[in-house]
């Protein structure tokens, strides 16, 4: 079996919400030997002496440490502490305001476990809010992970030497997160293990503590680990955060207190500079320490107490032509997904060069193949993978593009609190310089982020805005409508959506949830628009034999939401126009931006 030491840091605890945590980390039945060590840095120790007569036979946990600090010594240290208690191969730390779903534990250990040895730390996803922190769909490799709720490797983490102790509150997991990486070290995400975080009492809650700990983080670990330049605009972040208006009682001064506060600490931050490495590069946005997807405020509910009739079957729909290094990826973010009901049915257009990779993903999911043998088409493909699909619910995923592992979770979610036939999600379009096409190695050097607040008919019928892997749509619309028009090998989708939504609304769903790709080489982004421009009037055509039954009050409704939307389109760029014409260093660039066009014009590109 394997071992563990859980470490809990608790001041004032609601002991009903931590006896609930303890009792999550045995269900149903424990799934590694564990010792449990929490530090207490209550003003008084009674509650947590209650604790420990407690757990003093709780079989779930083979050793008990139980320690009371007489002053409030703050997170890291507290579990540094306990840390130093225990001897198991692996660190857990856990918030007490945290409850495992259930086998949670189980499959957080099983994915350590068989990780690489240069792994050094694997985050629970925290439910009802994700955090909204960018991570690697394929890998699962983060930037950082959160101290609410992550499984270390102690080797690596006594090693870097811990949490810092500076860091009283907020920021010290991303620190040791990137000195993890900085010594050569590997942060993944596990979204198949979640815990219940109840960290915010209401959506976009402003909590004074969080935003105080943000801005101390964020100069601390610009003058650990950034340039002075960075430094700099941290300290005139810093200015721009007493001068704003306050958000709350108090904030001015307190970030007044905040910047006095890293002032004491700065020469300890100047003293252990971390330089960066091929693999590790600090990343600094605002007072954030990554690129974030939309949606951090999304609701996800969590699996306790749910039945089997809360899942129903969805069909993931994929369309290969020999790349199986391609296809690899994809079905690894369909390996990754939440979801728990899930078929993966893959149509190879041509020879069967994918069944290798087929057979490395049957033993952790229902994969079903067919090879056509012959070139029929991507359309005629997409038919082939509905035609085969069992699940009530359909999805398709091209082979270069990929799922983040809550997809179809949230999109399952939402269809079926809403009673629509249909739902997307946010995507980000994905620019992609390929290395190697044949091993599938890649950079992405821009992710361009593709949202629609509002579905909306004419809008659709002027431009396809659904991304293909983006919807989630009910199978009654394939057999009331019909599949991909076969003879269109480009903008298949488009036609697809606009005749599933001729009677039926899909509902858009406010998260980044996918990503889809696009050539960032100039001269094949050209190409593809040529095709897709040359496709245009054909798939237009199409929309002409459409008919659609609509009372004058719907057509109405429908011409409102529409120019309400353009015009909110127009305001938002004259906006932008006011900004730029009175800004002299931004109108100067502006004034660069038609002689550019033209140039890239004459050499056949174009932005």
């Amino acid at each position: 079996m394997h071992e563990a030491d859980v470490s809990i840091v608790t001041y004032e605890p609601d002991m009903a919400l931590l006896r609930q945590l303890l009792a999550s980390l045995a269900d149903p039945a424990p799934a590694a030997r564990l010792a449990l060590f929490v530090h207490d840095n209550s003003p008084r120790p009674e509650a947590v002496e209650a604790l420990r007569a407690e757990l003093e036979n709780n079989a779930a946990f083979h050793r008990v440490e139980i320690r009371h600090s007489t002053e409030n010594i703050g997170f890291g240290r507290g579990h540094n502490a306990n840390a130093a208690l225990g001897s198991a191969p692996h660190l857990l730390v856990v918030n007490p305001d945290c409850v495992l779903e259930p086998a949670a534990l189980g499959k957080l250990m099983e994915f350590a476990t068989r990780d690489t040895q240069d792994a050094a730390a694997w985050e629970m996803r925290q439910i009802p809010y994700e955090h909204p922190k960018a991570y690697d769909p394929v890998t699962l490799e983060t930037q950082w992970t959160s101290g609410a709720a992550t499984l270390y490797r102690r080797a690596a983490f006594e090693t870097v030497g811990g949490f810092d102790a500076a860091f009283f509150l907020y920021g010290e997991d991303v620190d040791l997160s990137w000195r993890l990486r900085a010594s050569g070290h590997v942060l993944r995400y596990v979204p198949q293990a979640a815990v219940v975080h109840r960290t915010y009492a209401t959506k976009g809650e402003v909590k004074p503590l969080q935003a105080y700990g943000a801005v101390f983080a964020g100069l601390a670990l610009r003058t650990r680990y950034g340039s002075a330049m960075q430094v700099m605009r941290g300290f005139a972040m810093l200015a721009a955060e007493i001068l704003a208006p306050e958000s709350f009682p108090g904030r001015s001064w307190g970030m007044m207190r905040t910047g006095l506060r890293y002032l004491r600490h700065m020469p300890r931050f100047l003293g252990s500079r971390v330089r960066a490495t091929p693999r590790f590069r600090p990343q600094f946005a605002g007072w954030s320490y990554e690129e974030r997807r939309d949606g951090a405020f999304h609701e996800t509910l969590s699996r306790r107490g749910r039945t089997a009739a809360d899942f129903p079957l969805v069909s993931i729909l994929i369309r290969t032509h020999g790349r199986p290094a391609w296809l690899r990826h994809a079905l690894s973010t369909c390996a990754h997904q939440t979801y728990p009901n899930l078929e993966v049915v893959v149509v190879e257009d041509g020879p069967a060069h994918a069944q290798p990779v087929i057979d490395e993903f049957t033993p952790r999911m229902v994969v079903r193949y067919q090879a056509t043998g012959h070139r029929v088409g991507r359309a005629r493909a997409g038919n082939l993978a509905m035609g085969q699909a069992r699940g009530e619910w359909m999805n398709f995923l091209d082979d270069d593009d990929v799922f983040f592992a809550d997809h179809v979770e949230v999109l399952v979610e939402a269809v079926r609190r809403t009673g629509a036939k249909g739902a997307y999600g946010f995507a980000w379009e994905t620019h992609t310089r390929v290395i190697d096409a044949a091993s599938a190695r890649y950079e992405e050097t821009r992710r361009v982020p593709r949202l629609r607040p509002r579905f909306d008919r004419i809008s659709l019928w002027h431009q396809n805005f659904l991304p293909i892997q983006s919807v989630l749509f009910h199978r009654g619309l394939w057999e009331r409508h019909g599949g991909l028009a076969e003879d269109m090998d480009q903008l298949e989708d488009w036609n697809l959506w606009t005749r599933y939504t001729i009677e039926d609304d899909f509902v858009p769903v406010e998260k980044t949830t996918s990503m889809y790709r696009v050539p960032d080489d100039p001269r094949e982004a050209a190409a593809r628009q040529a095709r897709l421009d040359a496709a245009y009037a054909g798939a237009v055509e199409r929309q002409r034999r459409l008919r659609l039954t609509l009372s004058p009050r719907e057509i109405a409704q429908m011409a409102e939401s529409y120019s309400r939307e353009q015009h909110m389109v127009h305001a938002t760029r004259n906006a932008v126009r006011h900004v730029v014409s009175s800004n002299p260093t931004l109108a100067r660039l502006a004034a660069w931006r038609t002689p550019t066009r033209e140039w890239l014009r004459r050499r056949g590109l174009r932005i």
